[in-house]
C-alpha cells in the first residue's frame, strides 16, 4: 500500500510539472511587446497590437511553407520582434529570447522609429538650429512611415526568416544566432550563392536578377559565383537598402540603378569598362546622382546570378534535385561539385552558361519603380 502510495504521488507530480510546463509554452511574454502565439505554425509574433503583425502574417506563412517544401517539416522556431517606438527596441536582449526556447529571433523596426532616433541624434547635435525646411520634410516622412507597411519591407522579412532557418539547421553553431547576423550568409554552411537563391525564392524578390539584366555585360563567369564568397558591401555604402526591416539588406531595396559608362574595374567581372565610375539613378529631387560604388555593384550582380541560377535550377532539375543539392551543401561539399555531376549538368560550364542566359533572357522582372532618365 505505501509502494503504491508513493508511485501514485510521483506521477500526480510529473503531471503537475508537465503541465506547468506547457502552460508556461503558452504564456511567454516580454516586456512592452504583446504576443501573438502560433499565427502562424513555427514563428511567434511580439508587437505593440495585432494590427501591427497583420501585414506581414499570410508573407511569414508563405515563407514557411516554402522553407518546408526545400528543407522538411521539421524546422526550429522563431519568434518575430516588430518594434514600433524605441521603448520596445532598448527593452530587448536576445539571450533572453533565445532561453525562452526561441532557435532563432528577428527583430525589425519600422522606419519611423529609425526616422525618429535619426531626428533625435540631429537635434543633440544641432540642438534648435535644424532649418525649418528640414523638419517639415521629416516630420511628412514620419506621418507617411507611420501610415503603411512597404511590400519591400515584407519580402524582406520573409527573405530574413529563410536565412535564419537555414543558419540555425546548418551551423553548429546556431545557438548563437544573432538577428544582427541575418545577412552574414557565411554563417550558413552553404555557399553563398544558394543562401541568396533560396532566400530569394522564399520572399520572390527578383529585382537583383532585374540590375543583372540591365548590366549582363558586367557578370561574373557562373561557375566563379558557385564557389566564389558574397561580394563584402561596407557598411558606410549601404544605405537605402533596408526596406523597413532595419537591416541592412542589400539587393532587395528600392530602384535598381543601371550603371552606365562605369566598369567593374577589376574584381572578378567578365569584362572591365574604360569609362568613369558608374552612377546611380537621380534621387528625383534635382540633385547629383550617387555613384555606386563598386561593392554595391558587385553584390548586385553576384545576387542577380545566384538567384536567377538557383531557379534556373530548380526548374530544370525539379524539387528532388534542388533538396540533394543544397543537403550535398549542408555537408561541407562543394556545390560546384554536386552541380558538374554527370547526371545533373555535368562539366562542360560554357554549355551550363550558355542555357543559363537563355533563361535569363526569358524572365521578365518588372521596374520596383518608374524608370528616370540616367543621367551620364
Amino acid at each position: 500500500m505505501i509502494r503504491k502510495t508513493r508511485f501514485l504521488l510521483t506521477a500526480l507530480i510529473l503531471i503537475v510539472a508537465f503541465g506547468a510546463n506547457s502552460a508556461n509554452a503558452q504564456t511567454v511574454s516580454f516586456r512592452n511587446f504583446t504576443s501573438f502565439l502560433d499565427i502562424v505554425p513555427g514563428v511567434d509574433f511580439f508587437a505593440s497590437s495585432r494590427e501591427t503583425i497583420a501585414p506581414y502574417e499570410a508573407a511569414v506563412a508563405a515563407a514557411m511553407e516554402k522553407v518546408k517544401h526545400l528543407l522538411g517539416d521539421d524546422l526550429p522556431k522563431g519568434a518575430i520582434f516588430i518594434c514600433t517606438n524605441q521603448t520596445q527596441v532598448d527593452s530587448l536582449y536576445e539571450p533572453v529570447v533565445i532561453r525562452q526556447g526561441y532557435s532563432w529571433v528577428l527583430i525589425s523596426t519600422t522606419p519611423e522609429v529609425r526616422m525618429r532616433a535619426q531626428l533625435d541624434s540631429m537635434k543633440a547635435q544641432m540642438g534648435d538650429n535644424i532649418p525649418e525646411e528640414i523638419l517639415q520634410r521629416i516630420n511628412t516622412q514620419l506621418r507617411d512611415a507611420a501610415s503603411s507597411v512597404t511590400p519591400q519591407a515584407v519580402s524582406n522579412m520573409t527573405r530574413n526568416v529563410a536565412f535564419a532557418i537555414l543558419q540555425v539547421i546548418t551551423s553548429d553553431e546556431y545557438f548563437q544566432f544573432r538577428s544582427s547576423r541575418v545577412e552574414d550568409v557565411g554563417k550558413s554552411a552553404l555557399q553563398d550563392w544558394l543562401d541568396i537563391g533560396i532566400g530569394a525564392y522564399v520572399s520572390g524578390d527578383k529585382s537583383s536578377v532585374r540590375y543583372l539584366q540591365d548590366n549582363i555585360d558586367m557578370m561574373f563567369p557562373i561557375d566563379d559565383v558557385l564557389i566564389m564568397p558574397r561580394p563584402f558591401v561596407a557598411s558606410s555604402t549601404t544605405g537605402g537598402g533596408q526596406g523597413g526591416q532595419g537591416m541592412t539588406m542589400m539587393g532587395g531595396g528600392g530602384q535598381m540603378p543601371k550603371i552606365s559608362g562605369g566598369g567593374q574595374g577589376g574584381g572578378g567581372g567578365r569584362q572591365q569598362g574604360q569609362g568613369g565610375a558608374p552612377k546611380s539613378k537621380p534621387d528625383g529631387g534635382g540633385g547629383q546622382p550617387r555613384v555606386l560604388p563598386k561593392d554595391e555593384q558587385d553584390r548586385l550582380l553576384f545576387d542577380g546570378q545566384a538567384i536567377s541560377f538557383f531557379d534556373f535550377f530548380m526548374e530544370k532539375h525539379g524539387i528532388e534535385k534542388t533538396r540533394e543539392l543544397i543537403k550535398f551543401s549542408s555537408e561541407g561539399k562543394e556545390s560546384w561539385d554536386y552541380v558538374a555531376r554527370p547526371d545533373v549538368m555535368g562539366r562542360d560550364f560554357s554549355k551550363i552558361e550558355t542555357e543559363w542566359l537563355e533563361y535569363l533572357g526569358k524572365i521578365s522582372i518588372p521596374d520596383p519603380k518608374p524608370k528616370s532618365k540616367v543621367q551620364q
